[in-house]
């Protein structure tokens, strides 16, 4: 038997770093090299620098909380969007069922009017969703 397997301690590394430098820096290239670890959302300085020598892409990563407000205000909209259809098919139940055709008939055209604004308030959320995505689009690249 080998003793390999009473062996303790770490595996072994393929390719262990055996070559290191110091690097020193002055108190504002400390702060930049800092901010800069924060915006790339790093936390081991040797690896972050590492990347910078060797010309390895990092991703800097920004939360956009404009975003989130965003899609939860538009989400909520779409929930009253939905409560306002069901809301419709009642109401126009309840004039088909305990209403004369006359009586029934001038309340569906006030229905029909709400439903006209109902329509242009969407196509202005529609386009600003458009125009929100077309500038979150280029932001991202």
């Amino acid at each position: 038997m080998t003793n390999l397997f009473c062996k303790g301690g770490r595996p072994p590394v393929a390719n262990k770093c055996s070559h290191h430098v110091k690097v020193s820096f002055d108190d504002l290239e400390w702060d930049e090299l800092t901010r800069m670890m924060e915006k790339a959302n790093a936390t081991v300085k040797a690896t972050f620098i590492k990347q910078l020598i060797f010309g390895k892409p990092f991703k800097v990563l920004v939360a956009d909380k404009s975003l989130a407000v965003y899609c939860a205000k538009l989400s909520e909209f779409f929930a009253q969007y939905r409560t306002i259809g069901v809301n419709y098919d009642l109401t126009v139940r309840t004039l088909r069922e305990n209403f004369t055709e006359k009586k029934a008939m001038t309340h569906l055209y006030k229905l029909e009017k709400a439903t006209i604004e109902m329509i242009g308030v969407m196509s202005q959320v529609m386009s600003l969703s458009e125009k929100f995505e077309q500038q979150w689009s280029l932001k991202s690249r």
